[in-house]
């Protein structure tokens, strides 16, 4: 993955597909959310990064791991309409 991911196409393929697939189950677009990236600051020495998700007012960061436990995380939000 890039330093700077600029938006959810910078992700690896698998997590962009299940990303894509968790918007298309709860009546989204990956377009309606802005996706970014950063180096997580609480494991610096790890290289560990966070995926930040936007929309609207609302925002929420998952950490990013090689499992891609984040894009169940996000979709536990949108089940709770955390984003709506």
């Amino acid at each position: 993955m890039n330093t700077t991911l600029q938006d959810y196409t910078d992700l690896p393929i698998g997590e962009r597909a299940a990303f894509e697939l968790v918007c298309a189950r709860h009546g989204f677009a990956p377009a309606h959310f802005e996706v970014t990236g950063c180096p997580d600051p609480d494991d610096i020495a790890h290289c560990a990064r966070l995926v930040t998700v936007r929309r609207g007012g609302w925002a929420q960061s998952y950490r990013l791991d090689s499992a891609g436990h984040w894009v169940r995380q996000f979709e536990n939000d949108l089940t709770c309409r955390f984003f709506k």
